[in-house]
């Protein structure tokens, strides 16, 4: 039996090839979601938070 992950799709375009980083610290948001994963899309190169990922 195996378990299946579902994977991260870009809201934007659909894609599934992203990268996901550690949002880190921004002038203008200072130490305010430094730590939470940031997705950035390598076919349109949009980038996005975590909880807006398509996960269907």
């Amino acid at each position: 039996m195996t378990k299946q992950t579902k994977k991260a799709k870009c809201p934007f375009c659909g894609s599934d090839k992203l990268t996901k980083k550690k949002r880190g610290w921004t002038l203008t948001t200072g130490i305010y979601g430094m730590n939470n994963m940031r997705y950035k899309c390598h076919d349109c190169g949009k980038k996005f938070m975590e909880h807006k990922a398509d996960f269907s």
